[in-house]
């Protein structure tokens, strides 16, 4: 069945790998087709400490990954290189993570652009990041004897559906991961379902609980008149459907500010055209400048990498992708801040949703309700206040996931009998 995979695999690259070597810059496209094909480059740190090679795909488990990284390097090792799949998340990684990681663009998952690259890095752990299982990756480490470990784990209600399907293959790749660390109990149930050996398979939390968003607002942002509204990660076709609320409270709520963060750069523009033609008059991050003042303004975030702090000086933030059936957003960034939080009635992506709701720290409404969900929590600051506090709270009780995660690592790296 691995034979099959990398002849699809391969077959597939032919078709997609021109196209994404020319929608690259052309001062990046030598690199991004070297390193993709295993040509890299490392030089450890520390000779006599050992290297672990982290994979995360994009921004979000890039994030996710940078406070792993830096308590990594702090007890156990200088020597990480990170590799990532999209050129945001390398901007992310080069921008987050401490001077000295290595970054990288993932090889292409074939048995010869792999094995470059374990040559080149000669990893003592490859570690991923929310269950990115890449089956030629994995079972080169296993055959090679370097422990392979998912941390931060998950697997959506879509994904599980679908690697159910083929769970007779999926069975072999996942025999090959040395341990599982899912972010819930519900996802490691999945995982075993989709044949992981179970005695693999450990709850360590969720590592967004322990993720601290940066404190450095954009200054622009500190000079907004409250009540402030921040939609933050929203999808395609989720603007339309939320538009009209929005429209309605900045008419009905005196003062009131609003921040819109679509969840991709590549549609900024279009978003902001399709404001324009609904009569919105709209300021973009991008041009804001320190000195001027906003005030009562629609904000689109056309910037990345502040959404997480900017949720800090809202009143009331609405998860993006909630609304559609995209399976939401990190409803954990505005718990850190201690803010009300709305969500949609599609969270599958975040199953701790329903203990947030539960003790409600958080409202779920449809669109249909979005308005008056809005107006209520805006209306009634004590109400807010309330809200907010539960859902701190509940953050605070549920941080500890990366510690578990390093004791794991720890195990993994000086015993071969850890899971006794």
């Amino acid at each position: 069945m691995l034979f099959i995979y990398h002849v699809l695999y391969i077959l597939s690259l032919f078709v997609i790998v021109p196209f994404e070597y020319l929608k690259r810059p052309e001062g990046l496209r030598k690199r991004w087709i070297s390193e993709r094909t295993g040509n890299v480059a490392f030089t450890k740190d520390t000779a006599t400490a050992p290297t672990i090679w982290i994979h995360a795909v994009s921004v979000g488990e890039t994030i996710t990954a940078a406070s792993l990284i830096r308590r990594v390097i702090v007890e156990i090792t200088p020597n990480i290189c990170l590799s990532t799949v999209t050129d945001t998340g390398q901007q992310t990684a080069k921008d987050k993570l401490p001077t000295g990681v290595k970054v990288i663009y993932v090889p292409f998952d074939t048995p010869s652009a792999v094995r470059r690259a374990i040559h080149a890095l000669r990893p003592d752990m490859f570690i991923v990041m929310e269950t990115e299982l890449w089956p030629c990756i994995f079972n080169e480490m296993h055959r090679l004897n370097i422990p392979v470990i998912i941390l931060n784990g998950r697997i959506s209600e879509r994904s599980f559906e679908g690697y159910r399907k083929i769970r007779f293959f999926m069975k072999h790749v996942l025999s090959a991961v040395t341990l599982f660390g899912m972010q819930s109990s519900v996802y490691s149930e999945r995982i075993t379902a989709m044949g992981a050996d179970k005695s693999t398979v450990k709850t360590l939390g969720n590592f967004k609980f322990d993720v601290t968003p940066s404190p450095d607002t954009p200054p622009w942002a500190l000079m907004l008149s409250h009540p402030v509204v921040v939609v933050g990660s929203t999808h395609e076709k989720e603007e339309a459907i939320i538009l009209d609320t929005l429209k309605r409270l900045k008419a009905d709520v005196g003062g009131l500010s609003i921040v819109l963060a679509p969840r991709h750069p590549e549609r900024f523009d279009e978003v902001a055209a399709q404001l324009d033609a609904a009569g919105i008059v709209l300021l973009r991050a991008s041009k804001l400048t320190d000195a001027q003042a906003p005030a009562a303004a629609f904000v689109l975030l056309d910037t990345m990498g502040e959404l997480a702090s900017l949720y800090g000086v809202a009143d009331v933030c609405v998860m993006g992708g909630s609304f559609v059936p995209k399976g939401g957003h990190n409803l954990l960034e505005p718990a850190y801040w201690g803010k009300p939080i709305v969500c949609g009635p599609h969270m599958e992506n975040f199953p701790m949703t329903g203990d947030f709701t539960a003790v409600h720290a958080a409202v779920t409404t449809d669109a249909a309700g979005l308005y008056d969900t809005l107006f209520d929590l805006l209306s009634n600051e004590q109400m807010a206040t309330a809200m907010g506090n539960t859902a701190r709270e509940l953050y605070q009780t549920n941080a500890g996931a990366i510690d578990n995660a390093i004791r794991q690592i720890k195990a993994i790296l000086s015993s071969d009998t850890w899971l006794k």
